[in-house]
C-alpha cells in the first residue's frame, strides 16, 4: 500500500474514533445515580449552622437542717429557669429558687430567712445524659440565712437526665453541718424543651 494512502486511512480511522467518542460522551451522564454534579448547585450555599437547644428547668426541693441538740428547720423551694445546650455539648443557664412557704423550725429563732436564691446552672454531657450542677449567684434579702440548709447541699445536687421522652431526676443529698448535725435535701427535677 502506498504511504500517502496509509496516512489518509489512519487519519480517517482516528477521525472516526474521535467522532464516535464525542457522540457517546454527548449521550451519557458522567455522574452515575447517587453522585451529585458539583457544578449543578451554587457554590455560595452553605448548610445552616447547628442550633442550640433551650430546656426549661422545673425543680421542687425540700431541705432540712437537723441540729445535734435536737430539732430541725425545714424549707421548701420552687426552682424555675432554663439551660441552653450548645451543639458542642456545653450547657449553661440560670435559675431562681423561691421559697414556696415560710421556713418551719422546731424552736424559735430570730434569723432572717432567705426568700430567693439566684442560681447558675452548668451541664456536662456524659454517657448520653446531661449532668447538671447548681451554684449560688446571690440571695434575697442580702445577708439573710437559709435556715433549711439548701445552699449547703447545693453543691451535691447533680441530676443526670436523658434528653429524650420526659427527662426527670430525683436527687437526695446529705452533708454534715460541722457541728454534729446534718443538712439534707430532696430534689425533684423535670426538663422540658422550649
Amino acid at each position: 500500500m502506498p504511504k500517502p494512502l496509509k496516512v489518509v486511512l489512519w487519519v480517517l480511522v482516528f477521525a472516526a474514533a474521535i467522532g464516535a467518542g464525542a457522540f457517546v460522551a454527548s449521550r451519557s451522564n458522567p455522574f452515575p445515580p447517587g453522585v451529585e454534579d458539583p457544578g449543578a448547585r451554587p457554590t455560595s450555599s452553605k448548610s445552616p449552622p447547628p442550633t442550640a437547644d433551650v430546656w426549661n428547668i422545673s425543680m421542687d426541693i425540700s431541705s432540712r437542717h437537723t441540729l445535734h441538740v435536737g430539732g430541725s428547720c425545714r424549707t421548701d423551694w420552687r426552682v424555675t429557669g432554663s439551660i441552653t445546650l450548645q451543639p458542642n455539648g456545653r450547657a449553661s443557664g440560670n435559675a431562681d429558687a423561691k421559697l414556696a412557704s415560710p421556713a418551719s423550725c422546731d424552736f424559735s429563732q430570730a434569723q432572717v430567712q432567705t426568700k430567693a436564691i439566684r442560681l447558675v446552672v452548668v451541664g456536662t454531657p456524659l454517657d448520653g445524659k446531661l449532668r447538671l450542677a447548681f451554684s449560688e449567684a446571690g440571695r434575697t434579702p442580702v445577708g439573710s440565712q437559709d435556715l433549711g440548709g439548701l445552699t449547703n447541699t447545693l453543691s451535691l445536687i447533680h441530676p443526670s437526665v436523658r434528653l429524650r421522652g420526659n427527662p426527670k431526676a430525683l436527687v437526695l443529698a446529705t452533708k454534715p453541718d460541722g457541728d454534729l448535725g446534718t443538712y439534707s435535701s430532696s430534689s425533684h427535677l423535670a426538663l422540658s424543651m422550649q
